[in-house]
């Protein structure tokens, strides 16, 4: 490259420099890094604090001899303001002073002279029962918000400190100025040098405020002010500490409360108040009376053990959950004294009666919080009732023979006079039929009972009738009755056992337009209900053999014309 071009190059930089800092970039000055002092010891923070509380003594002085001289009003009020100032600050220092020698914040509670106390009101006795209660949650973060606290007035501190030192050089600067003129305002510099003594006492007073607060960070750090450790610690505390008087207060109530019911329990075998079906009032009454009584004992065990532990947070917790069930059973009082009367078997629902369910009967049982209800002809467990739902029902009495459900399972029965069905199953919600050739239905329970429902299993009885010619008018009465029962009978025993028959009748019935009527019966038991519509079929066969046997003749249905002519001829 010429040298023509390099001086080119360096008049462009020239020109580029000289057109202002917005189009370069300042280099960055090497600032001194500035050395840090170590802070002051505890023995010179006292002598600071000493001095500046005996600066602040001269300074009242000075204010209290200028108020006592002073006679505009304006002046004295602003005299008093700064009396007050001052004061506050005085105070202040001395309690700093106690604070770092002593390390308490106050002396307050160390006083000998007793303080009397006017008679609590009952808020000032809820707020001492729940002061522990708040007290122990406020402790996991007392130390780390005392460290905010003093970290926002060290902040605040700095702020002042740069204020006074900034308000200090502008009064230096203005006295530097006043002396390098030449006329020189005595009076003014006078001002000026008042004011910076205020200032530099300021400065003075907000550095030994600063050195007290950042021994008092230093003493909250080295006694573990972290979050975690004193979250950890407060763990570890519960664990050990509010974790065994928990295990112990619950192992307290489950102790008494299970105890005293097997004591209960045992005594009532030992006098057998209980061994007859319904139980008296004054049975029902002790059971009621035992049931909350041991819950009770219980509850106070456990609080006596929180009492006798020491451990007013759980007490006040536990105390708090019984007050608000207290609170929330007064507003239900009226149904839980209706409640009351039921378990006292005094309500519209009795033990051992019953009460229709869907149109079934059940047999009410004991009557606890949730009562059973029975029906043998269903077996199994029945049906569990809770006592707000019992409460709406009304039982009866009901007699020994009663029946309880129109059939049983096995059964054989007749739908509406003419369907021939076999129950196999019944359940609360519903019974299961089968019909002829294997053919199962479901019906509910409810719509069950309202059928037209005959059961056979108890015995039944079937019957038809049959006709002889009229030429055996002579036997009708005796012969063949006779010989037709004897016949029938042993028919139907080929088909089932004898104890199974338990009756056969043959009668005379009538006599028709063009024969005798018979009229036969065969009366069987329940255990034949599967047969019952083919027992008919075998009585017709059993007297159309019986016919053949003895020459007895079935006519078929005649018509006899005559003429009128030829019986007037005749």
């Amino acid at each position: 490259m010429s040298l023509s071009w390099i001086i080119r190059i360096g008049l462009l930089l020239l020109v580029l420099a000289a057109s202002g800092p917005a189009q370069t970039l300042p280099e960055k000055v090497a600032e001194p890094v500035p050395v840090e002092e170590p802070p002051p010891d505890k023995k010179q923070t006292l002598s600071s604090l000493l001095a500046t509380r005996e600066g602040l003594r001269k300074a009242l002085e000075e204010a209290r001899q200028k108020l006592r001289n002073e006679t505009a009003e304006t002046s004295k009020k602003d005299l008093q303001t700064e009396i007050e100032r001052l004061e506050k600050r005085r105070q202040e220092v001395e309690r700093d002073f106690a604070v770092m020698v002593t390390g308490l914040q106050s002396l307050e509670d160390y006083s000998i002279n007793p303080v009397s106390q006017a008679p609590l009101k009952l808020q000032d006795e809820l707020g001492q029962f729940l002061t522990p209660i708040f007290s122990d949650l406020r402790e996991l973060t007392r130390k780390p918000r005392e460290v905010r606290a003093l970290q926002d007035e060290l902040s605040r501190l700095d702020s002042q400190k740069e204020q006074a030192k900034r308000a200090l050089d502008e009064v230096d600067k203005l006295l530097a100025d006043i002396k390098a003129s030449k006329s020189p305002d005595a009076g003014l510099r006078t001002e000026l040098n008042e004011t910076r003594k205020r200032w530099q006492t300021r400065l003075g007073e907000t550095e030994s405020r600063i050195t007290v607060v950042q021994h008092q960070l230093k003493e909250l750090t080295l006694s573990g002010a972290n979050f975690w450790s004193e979250l950890g610690k407060q763990v570890q505390r519960f664990v050990f500490t509010r974790g065994t008087n928990i295990a112990l207060a619950l192992l307290a109530f489950l102790v008494v409360l299970f105890g005293l019911r097997a004591a209960y329990y045992y005594a009532l075998k030992l006098v057998p108040v209980k061994k007859y079906q319904r139980l008296s009032f004054s049975a029902r009454l002790l059971d009621v009376v035992h049931e909350g009584g041991s819950l009770l004992l219980a509850i106070v065990s456990a609080l006596l053990v929180l009492y006798a532990r020491g451990d007013w947070l759980l007490g006040g917790l536990a105390l708090l959950a019984v007050g608000g069930l207290l609170m929330t059973a007064k507003s239900g009082i009226g149904k839980h004294l209706e409640e009351l009367q039921f378990l006292l078997n005094l309500g519209s629902v009795r033990e051992g009666e019953r009460v229709y369910v869907n149109g079934v009967p059940w047999r009410v049982g004991a009557i606890h919080m949730f009562t059973q209800l029975t029906n043998v002809a269903i077996g199994g467990p029945g049906l569990r009732l809770p006592l707000a739902e019992l409460s709406k029902m009304v039982s009866r009495p009901s007699s020994l023979d009663e029946p309880w459900f129109p059939c049983s399972k096995r059964s054989w029965i007749l739908l509406n006079g003419t369907t021939l069905a076999q129950v196999t199953d019944i359940t609360p919600d519903q019974v299961e039929l089968r019909y002829g050739g294997g053919l199962k239905r479901s019906l509910p329970i409810s719509d069950f009972v309202k059928l037209d429902v005959a059961c056979l299993a108890g015995g039944f009885a079937r019957s038809v009738t049959v006709g002889f010619d009229f030429q055996h008018q002579p036997q009708a009465l005796t012969e063949i009755p006779e010989k037709l029962k004897a016949d029938v009978r042993a028919a139907l025993l080929e088909s089932m056992r004898e104890e199974e028959l338990l009756d056969v009748v043959v009668e005379f019935q009538e006599a028709a337009a063009s024969s005798l009527n018979f009229l036969i019966v065969a009366v069987v038991a329940g255990s034949q209900a599967a047969h019952y519509l083919s027992i008919p079929r075998v009585l017709q066969r059993a007297a159309l053999a019986s016919a053949t046997r003895h020459g007895w003749d079935i006519p078929f249905p005649q018509m006899v014309v005559r003429q009128a002519g030829s019986s007037a001829q005749s």
